[in-house]
């Protein structure tokens, strides 16, 4: 049945589960019948018994052998083809025997009749005919009779064969309209199957807006349509983020991509002098570094949204990797004439997870914090334990006092692409991935982030920015230098080149950068760092 049509197997299942029912019930009715007429035969046997016995029992039918053979001679003719009667008393003088053929041989062998209760009944054939024969040993007026009664059942046993065959002519017939009619229902209830497979498979690319009709009736056809519809959703939802993703790329890299032509036209329109080549040259430089940058988030991206950006599980010093993002961000923060001052416990914190992810994270939000504080400004990132959620729970918090947000900034703040109004006002640099990567490191990890205006004095002033994360339950087990390792990579990793400030047109910021351990304390010294 594996080749067959859900509509093919439903109707197979039905006529099976039919046909066994079906002969189950004409079984019960064939033995059913059966004994009826038979229980009905030996009731009647039973009776004429008792009729005998109250006869021969009664003192005032105290009579001579003729006497009994006249009134036995008188019942048999009254009941004649209704019933058979012998009577023969413990001499073996028989009173009363039906002349008919096959009487006494069925007679020499009623001994092996079975029964009970003192009375012997089962089918006998006398004569070529079928008889119920019931046989009882009376004692009356202290004498002992042998009694042996009979019924014709022929008229019966035909009338069950009669019935019988009909059932048996019934059955196949019964199981054929069913088949029918179970293959003509399964058809009408996959209708609906049929119309929403049409309109799934009319639906292309182009098409995700239409949707598949929703019956009334709560059955499973309408919850299989509701799923579908469900899906044609998420599906449209996914292709128009991917087409507002694409989009959103090449608008971003269409300016640089332009200014690099226009910068490489001009500079070849005519013979310049090598300072003018360079100036270009650098200029070029400087778009193609932007460029490079946002192709990194674009990789970065693409890679969470495909799932093949590993979650690496360890157990971390998240003390040392706070301190060691500070470190990197104070060569930001001393371009732009921002202090940043780094607060942490004095002893270790175990963190399980990535220190590179978590170290990331830190340089996507401080990164903003610089860029978007003004000149002599101050942004502060402390590490402590989260407040209402006991010693399993650490924070980290980053808070400026910069442009801040407005209202409307909120429920898009980490959606691809977006940067709010002031953002776009104060620095012209960015690409609006950087929340946007830090997002999907922190639903990767399963740690809190959020982004809220800072309030200070009543008034909103600044953002701040939080980081949950779970503690280790254990001592960290990285020493100092393993730990350093860790966190800011292998010795073989390349630094990114940035320049100043990104406000004032110089580097493409440190979203996505990778530095070694001599970057931090060596070229990059803290301009405040408080432990």
């Amino acid at each position: 049945m594996i080749g067959l049509s859900i509509r093919a197997r439903l109707t197979a299942w039905f006529v099976a589960v039919l046909a066994v029912a079906t002969v189950t019930l004409t079984a019960a009715s064939w033995w059913f019948s059966t004994q009826s007429v038979i229980r009905a035969a030996d009731v009647s046997l039973q009776a004429r018994l008792d009729g005998v016995r109250q006869f021969l029992g009664n003192p005032r039918t105290r009579l001579t052998v003729e006497g009994l053979r006249d009134e036995f001679g008188e019942y048999a003719e009254l009941t004649r083809g209704e019933a058979l009667l012998e009577v023969v008393d413990a001499t073996g003088v028989v009173l009363v025997r039906p002349a008919i053929p096959g009487w006494k041989e069925m007679a020499a062998t009623k001994a092996r009749l079975v029964g009970g209760e003192g009375v012997v009944a089962g089918d006998r054939t006398i004569g070529r005919l079928p008889y119920r024969v019931a046989l009882a040993r009376v004692d009356a007026l202290g004498a002992t009779y042998d009694v042996t009664v009979a019924a014709p059942m022929g008229p019966a046993y035909e009338a069950l064969n009669r019935f019988h065959q009909l059932m048996f002519l019934l059955l196949p017939a019964v199981l054929a309209l069913a088949g029918a009619g179970g293959y003509w229902i399964s058809r009408r209830a996959l209708a609906p199957v049929d119309q929403i497979t049409g309109v799934v498979q009319a639906i292309t690319l182009q098409s995700l807006d239409q949707r598949v009709e929703v019956p009334t009736a709560d059955d499973e056809i309408r919850r299989l349509a509701l799923t579908f519809n469900a899906l044609l959703t998420r599906l449209q939802s996914a292709v128009g983020d991917i087409v507002r993703f694409t989009a959103d790329a090449s608008h971003e890299l269409r300016t640089p991509v332009a200014l690099v032509r226009t910068t490489a036209e001009l500079a070849l329109r005519r013979e310049r002098t090598p300072h003018d080549y360079r100036t270009a040259l650098s200029e070029v430089l400087d778009h193609t570094r932007r460029m490079s940058a946002l192709v990194d988030d674009l990789l970065t991206m693409a890679r969470a949204d495909a799932g093949i950006e590993g979650r690496r599980d360890a157990v971390f010093d998240l003390r040392a990797c706070v301190v060691a993002a500070g470190h990197e961000a104070a060569a930001l923060g001393a371009g732009c004439h921002v202090t940043l001052d780094v607060d942490v416990p004095g002893h270790a914190l175990s963190a399980r997870g990535d220190a590179v992810s978590l170290r990331r994270l830190l340089l996507i939000v401080l990164d903003n914090a610089v860029k978007y504080s003004p000149g002599g400004g101050r942004v502060a990132m402390a590490l402590s334990h989260a407040a209402g959620k006991g010693e399993g729970t650490a924070m980290i918090t980053v808070s400026d006092d910069g442009i801040g947000l407005d209202a409307a900034d909120g429920p898009r703040l980490f959606e691809r692409f977006y940067r709010g109004r002031r953002a776009r006002q104060h620095a012209a640099e960015g690409h609006g991935l950087g929340l946007a990567i830090a997002r999907d490191i922190a639903r990767r990890y399963h740690w809190g982030l959020s982004v809220r205006p800072r309030q200070e004095g009543g008034a909103a002033h600044g953002c701040t920015v939080e980081v949950q994360l779970p503690l280790d339950a254990g001592p960290a087990r990285l020493d100092d230098a393993a730990e350093a390792r860790a966190v800011l990579g292998s010795s073989g990793d390349k630094p990114r080149r940035h320049g100043a400030c990104p406000r004032r047109g110089r580097g493409a910021g440190l979203e996505s950068a990778k530095v070694i351990a001599s970057n931090i304390g060596d070229a990059y010294p803290p301009r405040r760092i408080r432990s």
